[in-house]
């Protein structure tokens, strides 16, 4: 269940859809196992994407604002349970390369591009009230931890 939440500069509601669809399509990419039980289809439903927005003024970088940097700073928080080191680096190289070319950052120095993971046990979330440790075999726990 990827959850995205992305903090950039305040947007208009129709161009966070334009940016969720290639978001969600990469997230798919990403995270689509055919070993696993969830199809693509049932992945991209369970895929969320939050955009958290800033206005001039609310965010401060070296006590400046991104304005006065003269570039948005933009950070994408990634939650999924049992993500390998290997997945994290894959889903950071990938995601910062979506971000760059959706946003129109291709210019920018990629360090305004902030990828911050949060992978949990599968007993610390649950879904419909059923713990995923409960709801995903221990055999498919291990295949995700192996093959990501």
């Amino acid at each position: 269940m990827p959850y995205l939440r992305i903090t950039c500069p305040e947007q208009a509601l129709e161009w966070k859809r334009r940016i969720a669809e290639p978001l969600t399509a990469e997230i798919n990419e990403l995270f689509f196992n055919p070993r696993a039980p969830v199809t693509r289809e049932e992945l991209r439903e369970r895929t969320t994407i939050h955009f958290v927005s800033y206005r001039s003024g609310e965010l401060f970088i070296g006590a400046r604002t991104p304005d006065d940097r003269g570039t948005p700073d933009i950070t994408i928080e990634v939650s999924d349970w049992s993500m390998s080191a290997r997945q994290q680096r894959r889903i950071a190289r990938e995601l910062t390369r979506v971000v760059t070319e959706v946003f129109g950052l291709k210019n920018l120095s990629l360090d305004n591009i902030n990828v911050r993971f949060h992978p949990y046990p599968p007993k610390d979330f649950a879904v419909g009230g059923v713990l995923l440790s409960d709801r995903i075999s221990l055999i498919g726990r291990i295949m995700k931890k192996l093959f990501g």
